[in-house]
């Protein structure tokens, strides 16, 4: 791993992508900053057959104006001379397929691919809808206000980058202006954008949703979609107003939104989507069983914990009971939320399944440990959430099964950390395993006392 983790340090890349800059930003004259993202790291048996991909945010300064601006770039590495494969493998493909995929910048001393977004291996769509101008053909003018009926109303549009998952999605911010120049007006919506098709899925679930409940609870909100370009894979959504969750509550509030919380989570777990991939306990332990019989092979340090934990998950897994399998979040977590004068805003249904309806309570549990909030907080929080869904769900919540769940998100968590290679990746690896495999993981989300002193 060795020869890949070098892409995975900002310090480094920064270095080797200024030597060829002039091929992959012509005009600039130099890298301000360099932020990694997305990460992925793909261990195999035969290390030669090892590969990262990853994503970088820099700041680039132009050479004449000396502005800078921001520029994103996908990267593939390989070793071995494999990227000369991979390189081989993408030209049958463009030979072979109508769409037009574009090929990467290669550099062979590095074994390394570079795309310079909008171009994305998987998505060749994706510069359709990045561009001011190209956007326009493509925009849901049918759900848009009245003056909005076509490209030529439109004084101008502001595109903004807001997620980048390659070769999976992108969302997007469009600021649309229109109107007299002594009328203007403006509008947000987003647009996420898609590989393939099954953005049209996420787009049926978003409908269904916001038909069957907005207005139900003036304190829930769920976003509005708009429609759907299956040309450009993307969904449409209005913007809605707010500030991320996270740093709008506080103790003096956390109650009331977390109940709220609650209450919109049960109102997805309760409907009655359907189409839904399902997600087993069996499936729940076999991933289980193989993130950790990586991570064995990764740290070998951790063998005897990383045992005791692989105990645990079968021993302790739920049996069949009376708490039906539902529509889930599947990785529910605090920032899929916004907070707008009290009330909670709902979007991303991404990654709806059929599942156990306590594993959203136990991943969003286990993601506030993770988030820029106090533990105090965070505990006093996961305990509110607890207690209110309870309140709001016709079946049983049991602290042993949210336990569960919990110690399976801790191992999810420290795989996605490993192949990420994030700094420290081994003492992370290993904090995430111990908590893990502790006897008394969440224990502490019973103890009224103990938390009521953490939070004076």
């Amino acid at each position: 791993m060795n020869n890949l983790t070098k892409f995975a340090n900002p310090s480094v890349m920064k270095a080797v992508l200024t030597e060829r800059l002039p091929l992959l930003c012509p005009g600039s004259s130099g890298i301000t900053s360099c932020r990694v993202q997305h990460v992925r790291y793909s261990p195999k048996k035969q290390p030669e057959n090892e590969s990262l991909a990853a994503c970088y945010h820099l700041g680039i300064r132009d050479k004449d104006s000396q502005r800078e601006r921001q520029v994103i770039l996908y990267c593939q590495a390989f070793l071995g001379g494999h990227s000369q494969r991979e390189i081989d493998r993408l030209a049958r493909r463009s030979a072979d397929t109508a769409a037009l995929h574009s090929m990467p910048h290669h550099f062979r001393d590095l074994d390394l691919l570079v795309w310079v977004f909008p171009e994305d291996p998987a998505i060749p769509h994706l510069p359709e809808v990045s561009d001011p101008e190209r956007v326009m053909a493509h925009l849901p003018y049918t759900s848009l206000p009245n003056g909005l009926d076509e490209a030529r109303d439109i004084r101008s549009v502001n595109v903004e980058v807001v997620n980048y998952r390659p070769e999976l999605r992108c969302t997007t911010r469009y600021d649309l202006s229109w109107g007299a120049a002594d009328q203007a007006q403006s509008l947000t919506i987003f647009g996420k954008t898609f590989r393939s098709g099954e953005g049209h899925d996420v787009y049926t679930r978003s409908e269904y949703l916001w038909n069957r409940f907005s207005g139900v609870d003036e304190e829930v909100l769920f976003s509005q979609p708009l429609g759907y370009k299956s040309e450009v894979q993307t969904l449409w959504q209005l913007g809605v107003e707010g500030t991320p969750l996270c740093r709008a509550i506080g103790k003096d509030n956390c109650d009331a939104y977390l109940k709220t919380v609650a209450k919109g989570l049960a109102m997805v777990q309760n409907s009655d989507l359907a189409g839904l991939p399902k997600w087993t306990l069996d499936e729940h332990l076999a991933e289980a069983d193989k993130k950790i019989e990586k991570l064995r092979r990764a740290v070998p340090s951790l063998l005897e914990e990383l045992n005791l934990l692989a105990q645990l998950v079968h021993r302790d897994a739920p049996s069949l009971s009376d708490i039906p399998l539902r529509p889930i979040y599947w990785d529910f977590h605090v920032n899929q939320l916004l907070a707008q004068d009290g009330k909670v805003a709902f979007f991303d249904f991404d990654e709806l399944v059929i599942g156990d309806p306590l594993q959203d309570i136990a991943n969003f549990i286990v993601d506030l440990q993770f988030r820029d909030v106090s533990q105090p907080l965070a505990r006093r929080m996961a305990k509110s959430l607890y207690n209110s869904y309870r309140s709001q769900v016709k079946w049983e919540v049991p602290i042993d099964r949210v336990r569960w769940h919990a110690r399976v998100q801790f191992i999810n968590k420290a795989y996605r950390v490993y192949i990420q290679q994030s700094p420290d990746v081994k003492e992370t690896v290993s904090e995430l395993i111990h908590m893990a495999a502790q006897e008394t993981t969440l224990g502490w989300i019973g103890n009224a006392s103990l938390i009521e002193e953490m939070a004076r």
